[in-house]
């Protein structure tokens, strides 16, 4: 079979999900070694009994409704490169509104707290725009953890960050967050338990998705904890019927809304007054 045979027949195996013929060449590239435009510059091309065989098991996968990121190792976030895996979340397009919305604000002698940071994405993303900048990511899976201090390690920003396996905030240590105002960005459970997902989501941790009857029992939990240390502001990803819960638990933070135009999610911003 040739390169084209095999793209076509993995179109077609995938042909129920919206983005199946840039599946099947993500990942017929993948495992030839290649580049996609090489695909299709070469597509006469025969492909040999072993890499056509790997490659229906691959399809075979995705069709179950496996992430390609989990399949490839790799999710491309803010133009970077991340390692993920089935202990993390994958990196959301979505979610670069609310990097550049932080990366807009943070100044060089503030601290990023990032908090349910998988991957560690949000972090690293912003170290790698503000050079001067430090980050403590947190995360309750060590799991999880070991994927952030790669990616860490990976773009050159391990130096700047401390990391902490804690549930929200419990193991880190009040000292950690003294002489820096601190800038907070979360990404955490915010779906309602009855909300539909995709299906993509049932191989996701589900620790990372689902945040009780009305999605918000977490951010809760992690602004009662977060105001003790009374951030500078703090950086929120949920859904917009979800934002005057937040109001409630921030009385003195001024919320301002980023709508995204890439998910139904948007970033809720809560600045401090005074």
């Amino acid at each position: 079979m040739t390169i084209k045979d095999l793209v076509n027949f993995g179109h077609r195996e995938l042909i129920a999900f919206d983005s199946a013929r840039l599946d099947a060449e993500l990942l017929l590239a993948h495992l030839l070694g290649k580049q996609v435009t090489y695909l299709l510059a070469y597509d006469e091309e025969e492909v040999g009994y072993f890499a056509k065989w790997r490659y229906g098991r691959m399809i075979a996968k995705r069709r179950k409704g496996i992430p390609v990121a989990y399949l490839l190792s790799n999710k491309e976030f803010y133009d970077l490169d991340f390692k993920v895996n089935k202990h993390v979340l994958v990196p959301r397009p979505g979610t670069e509104t609310l990097v550049e919305a932080v990366i807009n604000y943070i100044q060089p002698d503030d601290l990023l707290l990032d908090v349910g940071t998988g991957s560690a994405c949000i972090p690293i993303s912003v170290l790698k725009h503000v050079e001067e900048v430090e980050a403590i990511a947190v995360d309750i899976s060590s799991s999880a953890l070991k994927v952030a201090r790669f990616n860490a390690q990976l773009h050159g920003v391990i130096s700047r960050m401390q990391f902490f396996q804690s549930d929200l905030l419990k193991n880190v240590p009040p000292e950690a967050f003294e002489s820096r105002e601190l800038v907070v960005t979360a990404n955490l459970p915010y779906v309602p338990t009855d909300y539909k997902v995709n299906i993509e989501t049932k191989f996701e941790p589900q620790v990372a998705l689902y945040g009780g009857k009305d999605g918000m029992d977490i951010y809760r939990r992690l602004l009662d904890e977060l105001l003790v240390f009374k951030p500078k502001a703090m950086f929120f990803e949920c859904f917009d019927f979800q934002k005057a819960i937040l109001v409630e638990h921030a009385p003195d933070y001024e919320l301002r809304h980023v709508k995204n135009p890439l998910s139904a999610a948007g970033v809720m911003v809560l600045e401090r007054q005074g």
